[in-house]
């Protein structure tokens, strides 16, 4: 949030029309300006979720996570809050809880089959780096005797770029984007 600092109003009326003093004033409100302003990100970057680009080095530093080039911060705050979110034992509730915190209630499709011992997780993610923090979380907590599948729950666009527009005509928008097309 931008504060606009004006140290005048806070002096007595005597030395606000003395002209040496409004030319310290001048030289001292950006210099207060910029103070709050590292402030409030200190301040912020205490949570995840309003984090900094400095913040989030912090964060990655500690947890020994890996940044790629390209990552928008959101990518890097939801990587961090996967890493945070982590807690053992990780039952089938506590998985639950951990998707519905991190993507939402119905952002994702959880399938888990005990007897073939199989777990399948479709999600609704369109960055790929959320994709790719999500699958990681769920490979590190989900138990190394079961099948893990991860994948995007609805066809992208970049599926369906081969197709013209004659051959998906015989498709609801429901079937293309669920996958129904052979």
């Amino acid at each position: 949030m931008v504060r606009n600092i004006d140290i005048v109003q806070y002096w007595p009326p005597v030395l606000r029309d003395i002209k040496e003093m409004l030319a310290i004033a001048k030289v001292e409100n950006p210099v207060l300006s910029a103070l709050w302003e590292l402030l409030e990100q200190t301040l912020n970057d205490q949570f995840v979720v309003t984090v900094s680009e400095d913040g989030a080095n912090r964060y990655e530093q500690t947890l020994n996570l890996q940044v790629m080039d390209n990552d928008s911060i959101e990518t890097r705050r939801f990587r961090i809050l996967t890493r945070y979110q982590e807690q053992a034992p990780y039952t089938e509730e506590v998985l639950i809880r951990l998707l519905n915190s991190l993507l939402g209630n119905g952002a994702y499709e959880l399938t888990i089959n005990k007897a073939d011992k199989t777990v399948d997780v479709k999600l609704e993610l369109t960055v790929r780096g959320m994709f790719d923090a999500a699958k990681d979380l769920l490979e590190r907590i989900v138990p190394q005797n079961m099948e893990l599948t991860v994948r995007l729950r609805y066809i992208q666009h970049s599926v369906l770029q081969d197709y013209r527009h004659i051959d998906l005509k015989p498709f609801t928008h429901d079937q293309i984007r669920n996958g129904v097309i052979s």
